[in-house]
């Protein structure tokens, strides 16, 4: 909590020397002014956000800290191109222009940001087992889908049109089906929608932890009336060829291991291993697991979370092969608590398991 207090502090201090850059206040009264009413709505905004902390007053906070950061970058990019414009190539300094230029930036990026989290992409993985498979299963991987306030019936409806244009065998759902709650997901009826999510082999969904934040029966009951699958550390074989294992999420303090639930299945099969969180590369590499797909880090979502979680995470984003085991981590489809994207984008992941050792 600290952190914020001292946060948001930091930040008013740094939005007041860019509004006055910009408006360029002619009185020290005028100047005192806007300074202490940013502070005033900056201290307003933490403490609604506190008063409901990591839920949905404080994810106003963060989109209104956020959109101050995109100030921030907008505000450094303008000085590098008025450095270069103005010392390098001595150019004349033109005020006008150059606040014109910083509003420009800030309207694109955040404009960049919006688009990345409401505009998903394809991406595709192969992924060759040392085990006999009689065909290619094609595998249709979502993550982070957060359904919500800010993702909801219109994302629901295009992330349907996306993976029925795939043709997949079979569609994994990652966690974090719901931001929290249900009651979003309930009042603009998005079971309509969800309900048309559909593959031949089925639907299958683990829960995340933000589907554990008091709301787990009513998201998994929520979502099985969708007909969807809930594997609650369980398995089941697909089209008696490729094994799914499914665990719950790290903060379910019951939650079976790894080898535990690898006891349920024929391991001379493909398995592929579902879970929310990649935070058991070790423990599931020691096995054989062929597959392991997970979500939960969003890539870091927004610069520079991107390039931290680069470096405090063995695999924040994308694809690695340790051991035996395939790992692949999805930046997610939906957008957390927050309607942006800076350095990721919103997506979806298709994934044709092969055998290479011919058909049988």
């Amino acid at each position: 909590m600290w952190f914020f207090i001292v946060f948001t502090q930091l930040l008013a201090v740094m939005t007041s020397v860019l509004i006055c850059w910009f408006v360029k206040p002619k009185t020290t009264a005028a100047k005192a002014a806007l300074v202490a009413a940013v502070f005033v709505i900056n201290n307003s905004a933490l403490i609604y956000g506190l008063t409901e902390f990591w839920y949905e007053r404080f994810y106003v906070y963060l989109v209104i800290s956020i959109l101050q950061g995109f100030m921030f970058y907008a505000g450094l990019i303008t000085a590098v191109v008025a450095l270069l414009v103005y010392r390098l190539f001595k150019q004349k300094s033109r005020p006008i222009l150059l606040r014109a230029l910083s509003v420009t930036i800030y309207i694109a990026i955040v404009s960049l940001a919006v688009f990345n989290a409401y505009s998903p992409e394809v991406h595709r993985l192969t992924v060759t087992t040392a085990k006999p498979l009689a065909k290619p299963m094609k595998i249709a991987l979502v993550s982070d889908t957060h359904l919500g306030r800010w993702f909801g019936n219109r994302q629901i409806k295009k992330m349907v049109r996306l993976i029925d244009a795939q043709h997949p065998d079979v569609v994994v759902i990652a966690g974090d089906i719901m931001n929290d709650n249900t009651i979003a997901y309930d009042n603009t009826n998005m079971h309509e929608q969800l309900s048309k999510l559909k593959a031949p082999l089925g639907v299958y969904a683990t829960l995340g932890n933000h589907d554990y934040f008091g709301y787990d029966q009513q998201i998994t009951q929520a979502v099985e009336e969708a007909g969807i699958k809930a594997l609650d550390n369980e398995s089941v074989l697909l089209d008696d060829s490729v094994w799914l294992v499914g665990r719950s999420d790290d903060i379910d303090r019951t939650r079976l291991s790894a080898e535990e639930l690898l006891t349920q299945v024929d391991t001379d099969k493909p398995v592929l291993f579902l879970e929310h969180r990649p935070s058991a590369m070790d423990e599931v590499s020691a096995l054989p697991v062929d597959l392991h797909l997970s979500g939960h880090t969003h890539g870091g979502q927004i610069f520079p979370l991107t390039i931290l979680m680069d470096w405090l995470t063995p695999l924040n984003y994308g694809s690695k092969k340790i051991a035996d085991t395939q790992f692949l981590v999805t930046s997610g489809y939906g957008i957390g608590p927050v309607p942006f994207r800076l350095g990721t984008r919103s997506e979806v992941w298709i994934i044709t398991l092969q055998s290479g050792v011919g058909a049988i």
